[in-house]
């Protein structure tokens, strides 16, 4: 095989990749994910524009901190962060401040969520009370059965 017949077959090999690859890109994907376990673990539901519908087990690790009142939890995998109230409410928001993206913390003393990288305030609704956020973050329903905390758009 002579050099320009070998860098032809390559760059044919090469195309045919990214090709195939694009395809894949544009297939039809589902756009909603609905999982409910009750044994506390939780997978799928990331992003914004997907419903959202989990269930976790707060007697299990690493949800445990629910258990106490003015505790809360970050849920990574879909970057909402669930709070238990000092009145025993449960709430969970979005965990990232609408001015920058920031992770939000819950301050149970306050019953708010705070951005400590700029300072924003948002209430226990998550609506701004303190700028420099003006976009409130997104709220979740919440319903408790037993142990089990279903979260859900």
């Amino acid at each position: 095989m002579e050099r320009k017949d070998f860098i032809e077959q390559v760059g044919l090999s090469g195309a045919s990749i990214l090709i195939f690859g694009c395809m894949q890109a544009c297939s039809k994907s589902e756009t909603t994910s609905n999982t409910n376990n009750n044994n506390g673990n939780n997978s799928g539901n990331t992003g914004t524009n997907k419903a959202i519908d989990f269930t976790i087990n707060i007697t299990v690790s690493p949800y445990t901190s629910l258990n106490t009142p003015g505790g809360f939890y970050v849920e990574s995998t879909t970057g909402i962060i669930i709070a238990r109230t000092l009145n025993s409410e449960f709430i969970a928001v979005s965990s990232a401040c609408t001015h920058q993206g920031a992770q939000v913390e819950f301050q149970s003393n306050r019953n708010r969520f705070f951005c400590s990288a700029h300072g924003s305030v948002f209430d226990a609704t998550g609506a701004v009370t303190t700028g420099p956020a003006t976009a409130a973050l997104k709220a979740y329903k919440t319903t408790l059965s037993g142990s089990n905390l279903r979260v859900y758009s």
